[in-house]
């Protein structure tokens, strides 16, 4: 035997050895079962009849608020007074009526508020029909004779000494349980101290179902059934009208069938093995009975087990597996390792898992990783250069605009100077210091929209200053926007443009630039983005001048300069401006972001910048790839 284990591979001796425990588990298995199953399923009954107990009280809590209800609504003085009145005309006439009436009818109202109760009605005998004539305004007092054709109606002719009783639905008309409810507890009207002088009736009609709601909250298992049953052998309530009538027990055969202690026990109904209880229900004629399956509670217990002892099974089987896995792994580490070391399209420098021994195979690992480890190290010391070289491209691209803001401001400055207006060349110094403060303040490439604002803001009061405030200027960017991030003199330049080639080329240099912002999500991307527009009314730009633009967009977007950015004319100076902050844009963020423009009818021009969307908890812009941009 021994001599024939030395022979086997290893991969043999852990089929064996994992053999041997699937054969181990089952035995175990098989023997745990039994006495497991036993063990639920008195667990089960047990926790059945907790259920059927809160069931119970909570059907009693039911009755008993049906009951005080009906007694609150007796003991309103407006029915007391009325009935006990010896001028009851009179009496409903008084302004004692009418403050007794208010109060019954907010009571009511209250009532009927409640998810239990749909409507509360009052019939009453003929006699006292003035007093559903006096209120004819509300529906609750009506005459008997709506329902003379009630079976339950009938019940009380039948016996005068019955107070009150719950209906369950076939002892309703039709229009009380399309208009009222489908099961109510009605109670005798009398006269106070006067036998046999029935008033009326008391019906409290309660919502659809709710009953039946009542005992699916603590329903047993699919299969079970609980079931209300009166004295009247009719079913009141049921959480399943088929199985409450194929376990259907007479009301006075119950205690005999199931017991008086009210506990489940087994027993069989039409051929079926079956745990049957029952409770009473107090201050009704109500029996609550439960009926569950044998053979449902069993399969319950299996499936149980099953759950419980199959995930162990699976368990052990993925064991074995990764056993058996083990024992190929062996011989497939060389393998594995050439395929990571040769080259192909879809190779990747990653490490190979170091293994714990030290044979050749793990040397090879080891000198494999170490390779690994440099490459990264200067591919990644590569990426950092390239992203240094690109954000000082970005930073001279910005230098740029800067000195062409400067010079249009000191322009501004020197005509209110020479017109010798010391306060406007005050405010306008004052102005500019500030915005050069914020643009020169941090190293940042990125900051708050907020402040990007915030330097428009400032350009607009020096640009206001020189022409006498003909320049409406609007913002209308939502609040939580304001501190995700945009590059540095975007919006600006733009707006300058805005300016000189919009609102001051018209006859009458006024007009109003409106900056505003939203969320969107890209389509390309799946990225939230931001969208930016900047919108004139001025005299807008020519076909041919648009076509122009979207030309330069796309060559700053391919890091190409053509030849007329360099012009000094008009349009160049706004080319210069356009392609710096398209190309700064795409720089930064990719082909997919950027401006761009249209008409804006019937006159102006609308801008449109879209930038992802940068908290100011990341303040680490990661510069586009060359294949972005």
């Amino acid at each position: 035997m021994s001599r024939y284990l030395k022979k086997l591979t290893i991969r043999g001796k852990f089929l064996i050895l994992s053999i041997i425990f699937v054969i181990l588990l089952f035995l175990i298995f098989s023997l745990v079962f039994r006495e497991i199953s036993l063990s639920i399923e008195e667990s089960t009954i047990a926790s059945e009849g907790i259920l059927l107990g809160q069931t119970t009280n909570t059907i009693e809590l039911f009755a008993e608020e049906a009951k005080t209800i009906a007694d609150s609504i007796t003991a309103q003085p407006l029915l007391y007074r009325m009935f006990n009145s010896r001028d009851p005309d009179a009496f409903l006439r008084s302004n004692e009526a009418a403050v007794y009436a208010r109060d019954f009818f907010s009571e009511i109202d209250n009532f009927t508020r409640s998810e239990m109760i749909a409507q509360v009605r009052i019939y009453l005998s003929p006699e006292y029909e003035r007093l559903a004539k006096a209120y004819d305004f509300s529906d609750v007092f009506r005459t008997d004779t709506e329902i003379m054709g009630a079976y339950w109606h009938g019940i009380f002719a039948g016996r005068p000494l019955l107070y009150s009783q719950f209906c369950p639905r076939f002892y309703l008309t039709g229009n009380e349980i399309s208009s009222l409810g489908d099961t109510a507890y009605i109670q005798r009207l009398t006269l106070t101290g006067k036998q046999n002088n029935d008033v009326g009736y008391i019906a409290i009609y309660f919502q659809s179902g709710y009953i039946e709601e009542i005992l699916k909250q603590n329903n047993p298992e699919e299969g079970s059934v609980y079931y209300l049953i009166n004295s009247r052998e009719s079913i009141v309530a049921s959480t399943d009208e088929e199985l409450s009538g194929r376990y259907h027990i007479d009301y006075d055969d119950i205690p005999g069938i199931i017991g008086q202690r009210e506990e489940y026990v087994q027993t069989v109904i039409s051929g079926e093995k079956m745990y049957l209880a029952y409770k009473n229900i107090a201050n009704t004629d109500w029996r609550l009975v439960s009926a569950a399956p044998v053979e449902s509670i069993h399969a319950r217990e299996t499936s149980r087990i099953f759950s419980q002892f199959g995930f162990m099974l699976l368990l052990f089987i993925a064991a074995v597996i990764t056993q058996i896995g083990f024992s190929f792994n062996l011989s497939k580490r060389i393998v594995r390792v050439a395929a990571r070391i040769t080259p192909g399209p879809d190779a990747s420098l990653k490490k190979i898992p170091a293994g714990e021994g030290g044979d050749e195979i793990d040397q090879l690992i080891d000198t494999y990783n170490l390779m690994v480890e440099r490459i990264s190290s200067l591919i990644e010391s590569e990426r950092q250069t390239a992203d240094k070289l690109k954000v000082s491209e970005v930073r001279a691209l910005q230098s740029q605009i800067n000195p062409h803001f400067l010079y249009n401001m000191l322009d501004m400055i020197n005509w209110q100077a020479k017109k010798g207006n010391s306060e406007a060349v005050s405010r306008a110094v004052q102005s500019l210091s500030r915005f050069y403060r914020l643009v020169l303040s941090g190293e940042g490439i990125l900051i708050p929209i907020r402040d990007e604002l915030r330097h428009v803001e400032l350009y607009m009061e020096l640009q206001n200053m020189r022409y006498e405030d003909k320049i409406n200027f609007i913002i209308d960017v939502p609040d939580e926007l304001m501190d995700c991030q945009i590059p540095k003199l975007v919006l600006q330049p733009i707006v300058e443009n805005s300016l000189l080639h919009g609102i001051f080329e018209k006859e009458v240099p006024s007009g109003t630039v409106v900056i505003m912002a939203w969320e969107e999500i890209n389509s390309g991307t799946g990225r939230d983005d931001i969208v930016i527009t900047v919108s004139d009314d001025g005299v807008g730009m020519s076909d041919e001048k648009l076509k122009n633009l979207k030309q330069i967009l796309n060559l700053a977007a391919k890091g190409i300069r053509p030849d007329n950015v360099e012009t000094g004319d008009g349009a160049g100076s706004t080319y210069v401006a356009v392609y710096n902050t398209e190309q700064r844009l795409t720089m930064l963020f990719g082909a997919e972001y950027g401006l761009s423009y249209r008409h804006n009818q019937p006159e102006g021009t609308e801008v449109e910048i879209r930038i992802p969307k940068e908290t100011s908890g990341n303040n680490s812009t990661q510069i586009a790839s060359p294949d972005m941009a």
